[in-house]
Parts: C-alpha cells; sequence; structure tokens
C-alpha cells in the first residue's frame, strides 16, 4: 500500500479529520481523479483509473467532495513509482504516477469527455493520439523536453517550484522536465549568483540560454560588479547569451534563437514560445499536411489569417503556401519579435504584415484592407487558455474563412469554441491530441475545421 504528498494544504489544526474510501473511474481535466461516494462526485488528485485510495475530505460541496490522496489501498493497472524524488511534493507535475502509455490515453480520453460534456459532440471516431514523437529528448519516458521554467527561491537560498496551492518553495536537487544541461550545470550556476527572488531560465536546444532574474533594486549594482570583472571573452556562464535582470539587459541579448521546422525564431526574454520543440514541429508537420492536401485539392485560398501569430511561428512555417498573411496579435513583445522574424526571413518578407491588437477588435480593419478574400481563407488559430470568447468567435463567423486550424491548450474551451463554430456552418475533418506537457495533466489539442456552403 503506498501514501503520497498530494500538494494540498493541511487542514486547521483541531479540524476532525474526515475519510472517504473510493474508486477511481477517471481522470479529468485537470488532472484529478474521479470517484463516486454516497451519490457525490469525489475528486482525488494524484490517482489513476482503477485505484482504490483512501482519500481525506477537504472541501464539502453542492454534489461534490474535493480530497487530498491518504492512502492507495489497491493500485489500478496504469500506476507506477513516479521517477522523481520531488514528485507529490513540488506543483510542476502530476501525472508521473502514471505509465506513458496511460497518460497519453487519459488525455485522449479527457479530450473525448470534454467535447462530449461540454460541446455535446461525439468525435470519438476522429480523435488521434497523443503519440510518442521519436526526436523527443526522450520519448519513452517523456522527460527532459521542456525548454523554460521558472524557479523561485526559498528563505535559506535554494531555488525550486512552488508547492501547489502555497508560496512554499520546494528545493530542487534536479528537474527531470529539464534538459540534464538545467540539472548539471545552471542549477549549480544559479546558486552562485548573488540571491533573487526568482529566475526564469529559457534553453534554446543546442547549449545557449538566456536568464531572467527578478529581485529587489538593490541587487542590480551587485550583479553590475559581477558583469563589469567580465573580459571580453568571458560569459556570465557556460552557453550564456544574455542575462536580465527585472526585464532591463544587463549582459549579451535580450533573446534567444530558437530553430523550428527548418526555420530560426528570435523569441524575447518577454515573449512567449511553445516549452516542447520536438512536439511543436510535430504540429507544424501535421498543418503543412493538411495544406498540401488543399492545394492538391484547389481548394486552398491565397490568404493565410495567422490569428494569434506570437512570435510568428505559423506565419514563418507555413506563410511561403500563400500569396498574403496577416498575422494578429494582442502582445507587443510577441508582435516586435514577429515584425523582426518575418524581416529575417526571405520567404515571407515580402508576402506577411502584422497588425497588433485583439482579434475582437480587428474586424473592421480586416474586412476593410482584405474584403471577400477571408471567404476563401486559411486560418490557424493558438489562443491562449480562456480560448476564442464570444468578440473572436463574432469575428472569425463574420470573416467566415474556408479553412481553419484551431490548436488548443485547453480541451474545455476548444470543445466551446468548436461547438459555436459547428453552429456557425463548421464541420470538424480531424482532432488530434499533442502529447506536449508529459507528466502534466495540460494537454495541446490540434483540430482542422471546414466551412460547409
Amino acid at each position: 500500500m503506498a501514501t503520497m504528498n498530494d500538494n494540498h494544504p493541511q487542514e486547521k489544526p483541531g479540524t476532525p479529520v474526515q475519510t472517504v474510501e473510493v474508486r477511481i473511474e477517471k481522470l479529468l481535466n485537470q488532472g484529478d481523479g474521479l470517484g463516486r461516494h454516497d451519490g457525490q462526485a469525489v475528486f482525488v488528485p494524484l490517482t489513476a483509473p482503477g485505484d482504490l485510495v483512501r482519500a481525506r475530505i477537504i472541501k464539502q460541496g453542492r454534489g461534490f467532495v474535493q480530497t487530498a490522496l491518504e492512502e492507495v489501498l489497491e493500485p489500478g493497472p496504469g500506476r507506477r513509482e513516479a521517477p522523481c524524488p520531488h514528485y507529490g511534493d513540488c506543483g510542476g507535475c502530476n501525472l508521473q504516477h502514471l505509465a506513458m502509455d496511460h497518460q497519453r490515453q487519459a488525455k485522449a480520453d479527457i479530450v473525448r469527455d470534454c467535447f462530449q460534456r461540454l460541446g455535446k459532440l461525439d468525435v470519438s471516431d476522429l480523435l488521434q493520439g497523443p503519440y510518442p514523437v521519436d526526436d523527443a529528448p526522450d520519448p519513452a519516458e517523456g522527460l527532459g523536453y521542456r525548454n523554460r521554467i521558472r524557479v523561485f527561491r526559498d528563505p535559506v537560498g535554494h531555488y525550486g517550484l512552488m508547492r501547489k496551492g502555497t508560496h512554499d518553495v520546494v528545493a530542487l536537487e534536479q528537474c527531470l522536465l529539464m534538459p540534464a544541461f538545467f540539472n548539471t550545470e545552471l542549477l549549480t550556476w544559479l546558486r552562485m549568483q548573488p540571491p533573487v527572488e526568482q529566475v526564469v531560465l529559457r534553453l534554446d536546444g543546442r547549449g545557449g540560454w538566456l536568464a531572467s532574474l527578478f529581485g529587489p533594486p538593490q541587487r542590480l549594482r551587485v550583479l553590475k560588479k559581477i558583469m563589469a570583472g567580465l573580459s571580453a571573452d568571458q560569459t556570465p556562464g557556460p552557453g550564456c547569451q544574455g542575462l536580465l535582470f527585472n526585464n532591463r539587459p544587463i549582459w549579451g541579448r535580450d533573446h534567444l534563437v530558437l530553430e523550428v521546422a527548418g526555420h530560426k525564431f528570435r523569441v524575447g526574454a518577454q515573449s512567449f514560445f511553445q516549452g516542447n520543440l520536438a512536439v511543436t514541429e510535430r504540429a507544424v508537420s501535421a498543418v503543412r499536411k493538411w495544406i498540401a492536401e488543399l492545394k492538391a485539392a484547389g481548394t486552398l485560398g491565397p490568404l493565410m489569417g495567422d490569428l494569434f501569430c506570437g512570435v510568428g511561428l505559423f506565419t514563418l512555417t507555413l506563410g511561403e503556401n500563400f500569396q498574403r498573411v496577416v498575422a494578429i496579435d494582442s502582445d507587443p513583445y510577441g508582435c516586435r519579435d514577429a515584425e523582426n522574424n518575418i524581416r529575417r526571413d526571405a520567404a515571407v518578407r515580402d508576402r506577411a504584415r502584422v497588425h497588433k491588437g485583439r482579434l475582437d477588435q480587428m474586424a473592421a480593419r480586416l474586412r476593410s484592407e482584405d474584403g471577400a478574400a477571408w471567404r476563401d481563407s486559411f486560418c490557424i488559430l493558438d489562443p491562449p487558455r480562456a480560448g476564442l470568447g464570444k468578440g473572436g468567435l463574432g469575428v472569425l463567423t463574420d470573416l467566415a474563412p474556408r479553412h481553419l486550424a484551431y490548436m488548443s491548450c485547453d480541451p474545455a474551451t476548444l470543445a466551446r469554441d468548436v461547438a459555436a463554430l459547428q453552429e456557425a456552418g463548421y464541420r470538424i475533418l480531424r482532432l488530434e491530441v499533442l502529447d506536449m506537457f508529459p507528466q502534466t495533466a495540460h494537454i495541446e489539442s490540434l483540430i482542422f475545421l471546414e466551412r460547409q456552403d
């Protein structure tokens, strides 16, 4: 029988401890297991389908009980020993206790369930993946894939991640989701620097890295003295490309150059980029394949809309298939990088333009510039977790692109948006779950839709 720290805060002293025993039926969207007790839904973190567990009641609501895992009485068929010694304490992962094939199956089941419950859509016959990615650092175990991490300093000077639901720092000896270089070199480098409150490290996958440090202003004076002591051929650390303090550069670059699908991307310290480069390449490959099929069928229009463009990932990797590309994003840092990346890419520099602003405020401008061309267009969407929202959906249904590729990091908001798009005349052609975030319950999905005339 196994016990586990489940990341939940403890009850107040003197609170009577109440427990329930439940069999876990399935995993839910945020990774908690679902069981049933006395007609109520019981949510238990860090569990696996088929587990029989004893759980401590944390909160009772109308029709549900939130609990903390006390003991696994009978393990389900997919349960394993987590590979990371920090698991169950650190809040970074919540599926390490599942074997990789069971993790992937659970994610596919969650996507299917979200579409069924929230979108009233049965996608069972369309759903594919997630699949292992051969080019990933460790495709069998789903480790070492992340290129970005934010760590926090505890009162005694160790860096780590927050315990879930608290501001307590769990000091890290290693993070198995990060490449070995982070664990062997960068954690050691961090401990030798003047203490700061937070550090964001971004890796380029080729030995280069960028560090953004955050802390009280007086630390800047110390850091500047250290940087001033470096000779012209020295770096702050092996492979360091740039060092920033409170988002202000103090040494080297303020960006990294990442390579995906044959293109180079300048990614500034404050710009978003996907955290798993190998699976990002898989997503690009899937969209390229669909575009090739549309082109062969003679149904690909001349205009592409990259409607949440970020630094220009899809503009650069897909844009050569179109006469014109309109890229839109509300993030000024991403737009700056997108403009820079477009200028440097010979395939798209003369056909792509970037608009800064929110999609739901762009309808009039888009209609005035490209008019009826939108009805034959191909649009790719990669919105934040909240999805398109009513405003974004309104713009899309107004422009009515012929083809949509929608990449989502939340199956619940994806199901909601796709249901609305189907009501507006679109049909689903394909749906693939991408294993962008192994060991966690975060789920990336890619869906293709076509307007029915």
